[in-house]
């Protein structure tokens, strides 16, 4: 991966990070519902949270180095 396609696709994680924690999507998540005992709107940002992590992992993470003796 080239250094441009990784910062086009952080570029796009933002983006959608963005999105996600902005009003009108966070809003459907703010009634009183419980999820094991803890209200949605935490499991919602706490599960947007981890998975905006995993995705700047892998796409950050280094090339492998199998093809290098």
């Amino acid at each position: 991966m080239t250094e441009q396609d990784r910062s086009t696709k952080l570029l796009g994680l933002f983006a959608l990070a963005f999105l996600l924690f902005n009003f009108p999507i966070i809003s459907l998540f703010s009634n009183q519902k419980l999820w094991s005992g803890l209200p949605a709107l935490y499991w919602y940002v706490f599960v947007c949270w981890l998975a905006l992590i995993g995705l700047t992992a892998l796409i950050v993470k280094p090339h492998s180095a199998k093809n290098k003796l």
